[in-house]
């Protein structure tokens, strides 16, 4: 009799954990990545970044612009300075733009890269995974590859070399997003998302560069980063544009 009662503690008292899900189609990275990251992803992030405009091989304007972001859906961005009274706020799948503190329009948008850079670590996995789908990625595509020398799922496309099927590329080892392709309106667009760095223990990508059909059309370089405790909500209150500060 204690022979088969050691024996069921050896099935059900010490059972080894689960193995994690096997990765083969977006919606079990998401869980994945979900897993990975829920409650170790910085949920507040405030930061500055260099807004570099390009024509063709050409700098055509700079600019210095300030945002913060609180999960999950709150993104405020200020246009060269708060002075300027120019800015977005993203807010629950909704974008506001202000033009001279006054807001000039409002519209529904599932914003990809505000859900896979920040969302994706904090909303379940089947909210994501629906979001994802609403956008355009066929979450039953998915192949390997590489980027920037590391190994990448790459989900939304069954060929890597196909760069026109909205699509997004996950870093293997580490489950972050590296790079994202779209195209509204029969446009192909990229957004690499790059020079990820450990800061205060966090990784977090330094460099974001955008192209149009294979051009690059502005590259973002961001500096003085920090994880803010608490956010206002007032910072993401369209009504409340002109008169906050973070």
């Amino acid at each position: 009799m204690l022979c088969i009662c050691l024996a069921s503690l050896g099935i059900w008292g010490f059972a080894s954990p689960a193995k994690p899900e096997a990765i083969t189609n977006g919606s079990n990275l998401v869980k994945a990545m979900h897993s990975r990251w829920h409650k170790k992803w910085y949920p507040n992030f405030a930061f500055e970044q260099r807004a570099i405009y390009y024509d063709g091989e050409t700098i055509s304007k700079e600019e210095v612009w300030q945002e913060v972001y609180s999960q999950p859906g709150n993104l405020g961005i200020r246009f060269n300075g708060f002075e300027s009274g120019n800015g977005v706020i993203f807010r629950q799948d909704s974008v506001y733009t202000f033009q001279d503190n006054k807001l000039q329009g409002k519209t529904y948008q599932i914003h990809p890269l505000l859900l896979l850079c920040f969302d994706v670590y904090f909303l379940q996995p089947e909210v994501s995974v629906n979001k994802l789908q609403k956008i355009g990625f066929d979450l039953s595509k998915i192949t390997e590859a590489k980027w920037q020398g590391r190994d990448a799922y790459v989900i939304g496309t069954a060929d890597a070399k196909d760069n026109t099927t909205p699509q997004f590329w996950v870093d293997k080892e580490r489950l972050y997003i590296v790079r994202v392709l779209t195209n509204p309106k029969g446009t192909p667009r990229e957004v690499e998302i790059n020079n990820y760095k450990k800061l205060e223990g966090k990784w977090v990508a330094t460099e974001v560069i955008f192209k149009t059909d294979g051009k690059t059309t502005l590259r973002e370089e961001y500096f003085n980063m920090r994880f803010p405790k608490a956010t206002d909500t007032a910072w993401f209150d369209p009504a409340q544009f002109a008169s906050v500060r973070w």
